[in-house]
C-alpha cells in the first residue's frame, strides 16, 4: 500500500492574528452553490483543495462528472501522493491535457486510485477515463477507500435503498448503514427515490467524498495562539478521548427552537487543556468564518432558554458543558453542519441555549 501522505495545509490564506492557516477561497466563492443541498460538503473539500470549479467562478454542483475526474478527487481526498513515477497501465489513458501545468492528470491519479485498490477498470481493461462515474461506482470507491473505519452492516439490515446489484449491492449497504449517504437520502423529496445506477453529480461526488474524509481524514486542527503549532486530530482520535454525552439545542434571533437533541463529543475544556491551557477559544469554519468564546462560554455560562416557551430561564439550575459536537442522536452530525460543531449540553431535555453560541462546520480551534 502506498504510504499516505498527510494533508497539512487547509488552503492558501492565513489569518496572522489567529495563527492559523484557514480557507479563503474556494467554496465561499462559488457563485452557485448557495443553499444547495451539498453547500457545506463542498464547502469543506474545497476548503482544502480536495475539489475545485471552473474558471467562470461557478462549481456546477448538478452537472455529472467522468470517472478521471472522481479518481483524483478521491486521491486527493485521502492523501496519497501523486509523482510523475506513477504511470497508469490502462491502455485508454489520454495524454496529460495541460502538459505544462497539470502533468499528472489524468494517468497518475488514476494509477494511484488503481494501485491503492480503491477503483478498477472494466473487464475489457480499460479504465473509462471519461465515462460518466454513477452513483454506485462512487459509492463502492468512498466504502473500498474507508476501509476498518466504517462497520460491518448486520445481515437483517435494511435501510431505502437497493442492495440486489451483484458488484456494489453490499457496498451500498454499508455505506447507508454507516450514515454516509443520510445527507443525500435527505435532500430527497418525499417519496422519491434515488437511481443508484444514474451518474452521480458532482455535487453527490462532494458529499460521499465528503462523508469519506470524516471517518478517515485529519478533520480538525487544534492549538494555541502562543505556540503557533497546530495538531491535526482524526474523527477516530476524538472519538477515542473521553466523550460528553447531553441534550442541546438553540433559539434563533426569530425566537425560533431547535432541539433539544442528543449531542455527543468532547468537552472544550478537556481539548483546551490538550492544547496546553488557556481560558477562551476561536473557532474557525471550513469557509473561514470565525467564532470567539469567552471564559464564561468555554464554562457553560450562557443564557437558557425553556425549550416549550422560548422565554429565558433566571437562574439556571442545571449544568451546561461546551462541546466540539461528533454525533447527534447516535448519528454522524447532518451534512449542513459538517463532521463537527459546536455545541451547549446539559442532562436536562427542557432547555436551548442562543443559537448564536452555536458554530458549525469546525475546522480549527485555537486556544487563548
Amino acid at each position: 500500500m502506498r504510504r499516505m501522505r498527510i494533508v497539512l495545509g487547509l488552503l492558501l490564506a492565513v489569518v496572522m492574528a489567529l495563527g492559523i492557516s484557514v480557507p479563503v477561497l474556494a467554496a465561499a466563492e462559488f457563485t452557485d452553490i448557495e443553499d444547495h443541498d451539498y453547500e457545506a460538503s463542498i464547502v469543506n473539500l474545497a476548503a482544502r483543495s480536495f475539489i475545485g470549479g471552473y474558471d467562470d467562478g461557478t462549481f456546477r454542483p448538478d452537472n455529472p462528472l467522468q470517472r478521471q475526474q472522481f479518481a483524483k478527487m478521491a486521491v486527493l481526498t485521502l492523501g496519497y501522493e501523486v509523482t510523475a513515477e506513477d504511470v497508469s497501465d490502462f491502455p485508454d489513458t489520454p495524454a496529460p491535457y495541460d502538459p505544462v501545468n497539470n502533468p499528472l492528470y489524468p494517468g497518475a491519479y488514476v494509477a494511484v486510485a488503481a494501485e491503492n485498490a480503491i477503483i478498477g477498470g472494466y473487464t475489457n481493461g480499460n479504465f473509462g477515463f471519461v465515462d460518466n462515474v454513477t452513483r454506485q461506482q462512487a459509492i463502492t470507491i468512498a466504502v473500498r477507500a474507508a476501509g476498518a473505519a466504517l462497520a460491518e452492516p448486520p445481515a437483517e439490515y435494511a435501510g431505502e435503498l437497493d442492495y440486489s446489484d451483484p458488484n456494489h449491492g453490499a457496498n451500498i449497504k454499508k455505506a447507508e448503514f454507516n450514515g454516509m449517504l443520510a445527507g443525500i437520502l435527505g435532500a430527497l423529496e418525499e417519496g422519491a427515490t434515488w437511481d443508484l445506477a444514474a451518474n452521480a453529480t458532482r455535487g453527490e461526488a462532494a458529499e460521499i467524498l465528503a462523508q469519506l474524509y470524516y471517518r478517515v481524514g485529519k478533520i480538525v486542527k487544534l492549538g494555541t495562539q502562543a505556540g503557533g503549532t497546530l495538531t491535526e486530530y482524526s474523527m477516530a482520535e476524538l472519538m477515542a478521548m473521553d466523550a460528553t454525552e447531553g441534550y442541546g439545542g438553540w433559539k434563533d434571533k426569530l425566537g425560533n427552537i431547535t432541539g433539544p437533541k442528543l449531542y455527543k463529543g468532547v468537552a472544550i475544556k478537556d481539548l483546551i487543556a490538550l492544547a496546553g491551557g488557556g481560558t477562551t477559544i476561536k473557532t474557525i469554519a471550513a469557509d473561514g468564518y470565525k467564532s470567539e468564546f469567552t471564559a464564561d462560554d468555554v464554562n457553560g455560562v450562557v443564557t437558557v432558554y425553556d425549550k416549550e416557551t422560548g422565554e429565558e430561564i433566571a437562574d439556571y439550575a442545571g449544568t451546561l458543558t461546551m462541546i466540539l459536537a461528533y454525533s447527534c442522536d447516535g448519528a454522524p452530525l447532518a451534512s449542513h453542519e459538517g463532521a463537527l460543531r459546536i455545541a451547549f449540553v446539559s442532562e436536562d431535555e427542557g432547555q436551548v441555549t442562543d443559537s448564536k453560541k452555536w458554530a458549525g462546520q469546525v475546522i480549527g480551534l485555537v486556544v487563548e
